[in-house]
């Protein structure tokens, strides 16, 4: 039973990933934490360790969906991509020294701090004829946050660069499609780093896990997604803009609630 639901949580992470950009950690992270049982003081760093291996598979597969429709502004991908994957090595080292309880309490107050800056904004995005530019050193600062933040959390960097893109300028399918190449290095360094981290500290789950990934979890959320991402990338393009940005809220709230509960 448990796995049939990790299999259609995984279908909506790869419906997620193709229509939002999230990559799956916005849903898997809060579903694996709820299985895990509260009471387990390694649920969080699973739950974050087997999300960002996810994010690497979803992400690529929902890049190629979108490189295929022609909704990837690749000059916007670049270099912001390496910044973000330095920024991930950062993250995963700093997770270290954080206990699940600090990590989940991280991931709430982002969670709020994100859907109020969309609510007050007065810049309603993605409706400007003229893009904006990323100043270099601006550029640089950000990729560092987003990397560290998304690996720390297990989140993909899409609860970052979609508001970014949308505040620059860029339609919500664009700023959707960017998201996934740039979560890549996120899911690839998060995956890695927590295999790494549970071998440094002596921990060993069981031969079900691979450091703090759940292997089992893994396989069934990753079949889903190969499911969700093509629904997710017929989707995209139906959708207009600002119905777009008024779901991608929605779904924010509801993890953000899920979490809290």
């Amino acid at each position: 039973m448990i796995f049939i639901l990790l299999g259609f949580f995984g279908i909506l992470a790869g419906i997620s990933a193709s229509l939002f950009g999230f990559g799956g950690g916005l849903i898997v992270v809060p579903l694996l934490y709820h299985l895990l049982g509260t009471d387990n003081p390694m649920n969080m760093h699973i739950a974050v360790a087997t999300s960002t291996s996810i994010i690497i598979v979803n992400s690529l597969n929902s890049t190629y969906k979108h490189y295929k429709m022609g909704n990837i502004m690749w000059n916007m991908v670049f270099p912001l991509i390496i910044y973000i994957a330095i920024g991930a090595i950062l993250g995963v080292y700093c997770s270290k020294f954080m206990s699940s309880a600090v990590i989940r309490w991280c991931f709430i107050t982002y969670l709020i701090y994100i859907i109020l800056k969309y609510v007050t904004k007065k810049n309603s995005g993605g409706q400007s004829v003229e893009i904006k530019s990323i100043n270099k050193y601006v550029s640089i600062i950000i990729g560092l946050v987003i990397g560290g933040v998304s690996a720390m959390l297990g989140v993909g960097g899409s609860v970052m660069t979609v508001p970014l893109m949308s505040k620059l300028g860029v339609k919500m399918r664009n700023a959707v499609a960017i998201a996934n190449p740039l979560s890549f290095p996120v899911g690839l360094i998060g995956a890695i780093g927590y295999v790494i981290l549970s071998f440094s500290q002596n921990i060993h789950l069981g031969s079900q896990y691979l450091g703090y990934i759940y292997l089992p979890a893994l396989f069934f959320l990753v079949v889903g997604g190969l499911i969700g991402v093509p629904i997710g990338s017929k989707l995209v393009s139906k959708i207009p803009d600002k119905l777009h940005k008024k779901s991608y809220m929605l779904l924010l709230l509801i993890v953000l609630i899920a979490m809290l509960l």
